[in-house]
């Protein structure tokens, strides 16, 4: 299972959540695999049925000014329990002070006790937005990423069919690549899946007979971006004269990735067909369809009207 240590989370610098571990240092190795976080409000006043240990526990102005009224007996009963429940961390923010006696049991623990300078609702904010990045479900697709007419494109086919020679004519056309070979994808949310490029690819595309070729210095910026939501799969097949191939588009076929099924094209290759006209012909019907304009549909109830009509006396 995918997970992202605590040390990870006090080292990230794009986030910006300015953290910092004041105690339990033997703990920084533990793994965080919730992106949720949890707010310590009814658990510090005894409530530990509500606990969720697997999640970075926050402290923020209340809890703190709540643990700081209570008795020293009591305080120390709290903190015994929250200690005993192997917390993945602690988060103090607004740069509270912090009680005494949560270093001392923390450390004791080896449980990581960290201090951040945000304010809690900000904080909180960051590090959900950065675990849902980190924790999201990924996978890697060879292929070819493209940004058709704002449509995400994904290319697909066996190796040297021509998916990289497609994706040149497409930025010849003015479109945008992604990601050539390897596409990294991760699920976010319930139904979207976004591709990027692996650092060590970014912005390369691999032509068979050239070689590598920087998109970015050959075509300027505009021809590539970092990150793009997958709407469509088109698949690159050999022409194979014993299949029939869909020539209305009644029939609509479905490619799974990550248990996510995207709008599958098959198209295929043959001399004299022009597959990069006919990918981005298939992201302007895929806008259509979009805003429910089903062309064969619309052709099929033509038919059918015509031929009810010719049918009556």
């Amino acid at each position: 299972m995918k997970g992202i240590s605590v040390q990870e989370l006090i080292n990230d610098s794009v986030y910006g959540l300015e953290l910092e571990a004041i105690s339990g240092f033997k703990g920084l190795s533990r793994k965080i695999y919730n992106p949720r976080i949890q707010k310590l409000g009814l658990v510090i006043t005894g409530h530990m049925v509500y606990l969720h240990p697997h999640r970075v526990q926050i402290f923020g102005n209340s809890e703190v000014t709540y643990l700081n009224t209570l008795p020293e007996d009591e305080k120390k009963r709290i903190i015994g329990i929250l200690c005993t429940h192997d917390v993945v961390c602690f988060v103090v923010t607004r740069n509270l002070k912090v009680p005494e006696l949560l270093i001392s049991e923390t450390e004791d623990k080896g449980i990581p006790l960290l201090t951040s300078k945000l304010v809690t609702s900000v904080f909180i904010e960051r590090v959900t937005r950065l675990l849902e990045e980190k924790l999201a479900p990924s996978t890697t697709v060879h292929g070819v990423l493209m940004d058709i007419m704002g449509v995400g494109v994904l290319i697909i086919g066996r190796p040297g069919i021509g998916k990289s020679e497609n994706a040149l004519e497409l930025i010849t056309r003015g479109h945008r690549l992604v990601v050539d070979d390897a596409v990294n994808i991760k699920k976010k949310g319930a139904v979207d899946l976004f591709g990027e490029a692996p650092p060590m690819i970014k912005n390369l595309l691999e032509i068979r007979g050239i070689g590598i070729v920087d998109v970015a210095n050959l075509f300027g910026v505009s021809a590539v971006r970092d990150t793009k939501k997958v709407n469509l799969v088109v698949e690159l097949v050999d022409w194979n004269e014993k299949i029939e191939y869909e020539r209305v588009g009644l029939k609509e076929e479905r490619y799974r990735i990550l248990g996510i099924d995207l709008p599958l094209v098959k198209i295929p290759l043959s001399s004299g067909r022009n597959t990069a006209a006919i990918v981005e012909l298939a992201s302007r019907n895929h806008i259509l369809k979009q805003q429910g304009i089903f062309t064969a549909v619309d052709l099929e109830e033509k038919i059918l009207k015509s031929m009810e009509g010719r049918s009556k006396p």
